[in-house]
């Protein structure tokens, strides 16, 4: 059990460091392979999803990576932080930029969750092909 702990850390970890990897080239435009109203859009069904405690939905949607990241003592983890902060109000805020990483190119999505008694802000990567590529909360 301690040793499928320390690898569903090593993932979130993982995954963490990607989606920081992707902010920092975020300084460029989002490329035209891109629709800013999608993207938005398939952000904000994520964010349901995980409101929604969605596991099969959000691995549905993700790539092959993300779906072996998101394990479900990861997820599990993630809703009981995300739920801890009550009830969802509503995403405040929402920034679409670009980024690429070793030639490929990402849509990252940067959005401001107001719940109850906090806020979150979740980074959110898709590849060209519209897949979860990436996700971050904090």
């Amino acid at each position: 059990m301690k040793k499928l702990k320390i690898k569903s850390v090593f993932i979130l970890a993982l995954s963490m460091i990607i989606c920081f990897g992707l902010l920092t080239g975020c300084g460029q435009g989002l490329s035209n392979d891109f629709d800013e109203a999608e993207v938005k859009s398939t952000a904000q069904e994520v964010i349901t999803m995980v409101n929604e405690n969605d596991s099969e939905g959000l691995r549905e949607m993700s790539t092959a990576q993300m779906k072996s990241a998101l394990t479900d003592d990861v997820l599990n983890q993630m809703y009981e932080a995300i739920g801890e902060a009550g009830a969802f109000e509503q995403v405040e805020e929402m920034k679409v930029a670009g980024a690429t990483e070793n030639d490929t190119e990402y849509a990252v999505v940067v959005a401001k969750a107001k719940y109850e008694k906090r806020s979150f802000t979740y980074t959110i990567s898709f590849n060209k092909d519209m897949k979860l590529a990436g996700f971050y909360y904090k």
